[in-house]
């Protein structure tokens, strides 16, 4: 019995997917060190920066959820959009200033860890723009072929 074409993309596609969550935490964990050290000064140890990357992604599953069963079809759309993207920044810096100490081993502040949360929100999307033109460029050359 031999295994579709279908069943053999499927997989790639998914092993591809895989690939593209694994980096784009990695990178998102180095984002978050380089923003970190623009505002407090010194470079937090990689692994933390990781930790909070994860425990920031399994929050943001988590919010995203509350506030779905919580707002239902109050805040639908728009609205609940913001509101839920402004719950995961404060979320994402309460873990900042929680998990990633200044050099004396003390909380940064909760002030600081929102100007590190923007300054990460703001690498990140430039990032992604960047990151996106050139998938673009590369898969507009090859789809259109350009002579």
């Amino acid at each position: 019995m031999g295994t579709s074409t279908f069943a053999v993309l499927a997989g790639m596609g998914m092993f591809a997917a895989v690939v593209m969550i694994v980096v784009g935490v990695l990178l998102a964990a180095l984002v978050l060190s380089v923003a970190f050290r623009l505002v407090v000064g010194y470079m937090p140890s990689y692994l933390r920066a990781l930790g909070v990357v994860l425990l920031a992604a399994i929050a943001a599953v988590v919010v995203s959820m509350v506030l779905g069963m919580l707002t239902g079809s109050l805040l639908h759309g728009g609205p609940g959009g913001l509101l839920s993207m402004a719950v995961q920044f404060l979320v994402g810096a309460a873990l900042v200033n929680y998990r990633l100490p200044s050099q004396t081993g003390a909380q940064i502040g909760f002030g600081k860890a929102c100007l590190v949360e923007l300054v990460y929100l703001v690498i990140g999307a430039v990032l992604a723009m960047i990151i996106g033109l050139l998938m673009m460029m590369v898969f507009g050359a090859a789809v259109w072929g350009m002579h």
